[in-house]
C-alpha cells in the first residue's frame, strides 16, 4: 500500500509543478487548451489501444464485459440520491443538474486513469475503462440534460440521436473500440508500432496531471468558499460512492479485481469537464471550480483511506 501511495504522490508532484509553472506563466489557459487536446486526442488513445491488445486475451476481455452493471449502477444511484438530497438541504433549482453532476461524475481521464497505472499498471485500464464508458455515456445524455434541457435537441429522434453522438463519439472512445476490434481480430500489432504507441502513452499521466495543476492555479484555491454544498460533494464523491460499489460488487457477484478498480475510479475529484460545461450553459461557475479544487485538495488526504480499502478487500 505505501507503494502504490508513493507512486500517487508523484502524481501529485506533477500536479504542484503544474502550479508552479502556471504561477510563472509558462502555462496558461490557452496552452492547457493544446496540452487537452493532445492528451485526449494522441497520448490517452495511444494508451488505451496499447492497454487492451497488450494486457488482455480474447477470452478475459469477453468476461470483463458484463461487468459494466456495476459502474452504471452506481453512478445512476448517486445521481437518484443526490437528487434527493437537493431538497433536503434545500439547493437552489437553478442548481440541482450541476450539483446531481459534482455528486455522480469522477474524474476518469485526468485522474483515473494515471492513477490506475499508478497503482495497478497497464493490466487494469481496461476495468477502468468499463467505469470510463458507463460514465461517458450517463454524463453526456441525463446529465447534460439535466444540466441544461436545451443542450440536447430533443424535438425529434434524429436530433437526439445526432446532439448525443456528437458528445459522446470522442477518441478515446474509439480508440477503445480499436483496441477491443484489434484483440477480436487476432490482429498481430508490429513491433515498431508498440513502441511508437509506448512512447505517446509515456506522455499520458504527466500531461494530465500538468493540466489538473494548470486548472487548480487558473480557477484561484484562494477564492474557494468552504460550505456544506461543497462538503456534501466530497462526502457523495469519497465516501458514498465507495460504498455503494461494494454494495452492487456483492449483489452482482463481480469479480473482486473490478470492484477494487471501480472503487479506485469511482472516489475521484469532479471531473473538470463540469466547469467547462458550467461555464459554456451559464450554470454556477464559482460552485463547479470551487468543488473542482476543493476535491482535490480532499482527495490527496483521503487518497490513503481508498488504498487502504481496495488492500483490503
Amino acid at each position: 500500500m505505501l507503494n502504490d501511495y508513493l507512486n500517487v504522490l508523484v502524481l501529485f508532484l506533477v500536479v504542484s509543478l503544474g502550479i508552479a509553472l502556471a504561477k510563472a506563466k509558462w502555462l496558461t489557459d490557452a496552452s492547457n487548451t493544446t496540452l487537452t487536446k493532445l492528451l485526449l486526442n494522441i497520448t490517452l488513445p495511444a494508451t488505451l489501444v496499447l492497454s487492451i491488445t497488450s494486457d488482455f486475451t480474447h477470452s478475459e476481455f469477453i468476461r470483463l464485459l458484463p461487468y459494466v452493471i456495476l459502474p452504471t449502477a452506481v453512478i445512476l444511484t448517486l445521481m437518484a440520491l443526490s437528487y434527493l438530497l437537493t431538497k433536503v438541504i434545500k439547493v437552489n433549482p437553478a442548481d440541482r443538474g450541476l450539483f446531481i453532476g459534482l455528486c455522480s461524475m469522477s474524474s476518469t481521464i485526468f485522474f483515473g486513469i494515471p492513477i490506475t497505472l499508478a497503482v495497478y499498471g497497464y493490466h487494469g485500464l481496461p476495468y477502468a475503462l468499463l467505469t470510463y464508458a458507463a460514465q461517458t455515456l450517463i454524463y453526456w445524455t441525463l446529465g447534460l440534460y439535466l444540466l441544461d434541457s436545451k443542450a440536447i435537441d430533443t424535438k425529434s429522434c434524429k436530433g437526439l440521436v445526432k446532439s448525443i453522438g456528437k458528445e459522446i463519439v470522442n477518441m478515446p472512445l474509439i480508440a477503445f473500440a480499436l483496441g477491443v476490434g484489434i484483440l477480436f481480430l487476432g490482429i498481430k500489432v508490429p513491433a515498431v508500432i508498440n513502441t511508437f504507441l509506448g512512447y505517446l502513452s509515456g506522455m499520458t499521466s504527466g500531461l494530465a496531471m500538468l493540466i489538473v495543476g494548470t486548472i487548480i492555479f487558473i480557477s484561484g484555491i484562494k477564492n474557494i468558499k468552504i460550505n456544506r454544498i461543497l462538503w456534501v460533494i466530497v462526502i457523495f464523491r469519497f465516501l458514498v460512492a465507495p460504498a455503494l460499489v461494494l454494495a452492487f460488487g456483492w449483489l452482482f457477484s463481480i469479480d473482486r479485481e473490478m470492484v477494487k478498480i471501480t472503487i479506485l475510479i469511482c472516489s475521484l475529484p469532479i471531473p473538470n469537464t463540469t466547469v467547462i460545461l458550467a461555464e459554456k450553459y451559464k450554470a454556477n461557475l464559482p460552485l463547479a471550480t470551487g468543488a473542482l479544487s476543493f476535491s482535490i485538495g480532499i482527495y490527496l488526504i483521503f487518497l490513503p483511506v481508498i488504498l487502504f480499502a481496495i488492500h483490503t478487500i
